[in-house]
């Protein structure tokens, strides 16, 4: 599963939708700050990255997000935070 197909899933089973394409916007399809949270919570499961709230809300599409983590994940040899 690509990264943007997992977070995609994540607003799925967060935001109780069928689904979200890569341009959705976080906030615009209902997301708020406490879904957010949730979210973040998820990432950190999913990726062993701690994340940070304000990821999402600069990073608020599906596509954006999922770009943030591959580049998160690809950085994170030796450091378990992403800074934004």
């Amino acid at each position: 599963m690509t990264t943007e197909s997992r977070v995609a899933q994540i607003w799925v089973e967060t935001l109780k939708h069928d689904q979200f394409g890569p341009e959705d916007n976080f906030f615009a399809v209902g997301g708020h700050s406490m879904f957010a949270t949730l979210v973040t919570y998820r990432l950190r499961d999913e990726w062993g990255i701690e994340f940070p709230l304000s990821l999402i809300f600069e990073h608020s599409t599906v596509r954006d997000l999922a770009s943030v983590i591959d580049r998160a994940k690809a950085d994170s040899v030796g450091s378990d935070t992403v800074t934004g």
